[in-house]
Order: structure tokens, then C-alpha cells, then sequence
């Protein structure tokens, strides 16, 4: 019953940071199965362009995408992150970025984690 109350408290907390700004906490990490596939800080400069193409994540070998974690890590974190097909339980993950308008850009951090088929 603990256990429950604690996954459900965590839930709403990720939820409520979600409202509060465009952040995405998706998952768990799950050590020691679970490890950083990827981890990037991925910008992009005023005027140029409105959207960057999707990036795309594959976990390595037989593994599993467990976690998903963008970051806004602008002052006013409206730019916007988006999760376009895959994810958490999933072999990939395609994550889509946008700004608020063109004269602003982003700066987003990406880390996305994924089950290690050789951990015990």
C-alpha cells in the first residue's frame, strides 16, 4: 500500500511540473538496469528557424527506452518538447522541438535512459 501512495505521489508531482512549464519527465530509472543512452543540450539560434527536425533515439541491442527526460533550460521555458512516436516501453524515442516564435530559439536537455539487456 506504501508503495502505491509513493508512485502516485511522484505521478502528480511530475504532473504538476509538467503544467508549470513544458518539461517532460517520463519513467524511471531503474538501476541498475536502466542507463544513459543519451544525453545532449540542443539549441537553437534566434531568426533561423521555428522547428529543428525530430531527433531520434534508438536504445542499443535488445534494450528498452525506460526514462525520458527534457528539460527547458530557458528563462521563461516556453519553448516546446514533444514526444512524436516511441517511448518509455518502446525501442525508440522520437522527440520533436519548437520554439515559441522564430525571433526566440531554444535550449533544451535531453537524456533519454534504457534497459541494459546484460545487467543482472
Amino acid at each position: 500500500m506504501y508503495a502505491k501512495i509513493v508512485v502516485i505521489s511522484v505521478a502528480l508531482l511530475q504532473l504538476a511540473s509538467i503544467v508549470e512549464s513544458n518539461d517532460i519527465r517520463l519513467g524511471i530509472i531503474d538501476t541498475p538496469r536502466s542507463r544513459k543512452i543519451y544525453s545532449e543540450i540542443v539549441e537553437a539560434v534566434p531568426g533561423l528557424s521555428k522547428r529543428r527536425p525530430n531527433i531520434k533515439i534508438n536504445a542499443p541491442h535488445s534494450g528498452l527506452i525506460t526514462a525520458v527526460y527534457i528539460t527547458d533550460l530557458r528563462e521563461y521555458k516556453d519553448g516546446e518538447a514533444f514526444i512524436t512516436s516511441g517511448g518509455v516501453g518502446q525501442k525508440s524515442v522520437t522527440i520533436g522541438l519548437k520554439t515559441p516564435t522564430i525571433l526566440r530559439g531554444y535550449k533544451f536537455q535531453i537524456e533519454v535512459y534504457a534497459t541494459d539487456p546484460n545487467a543482472g
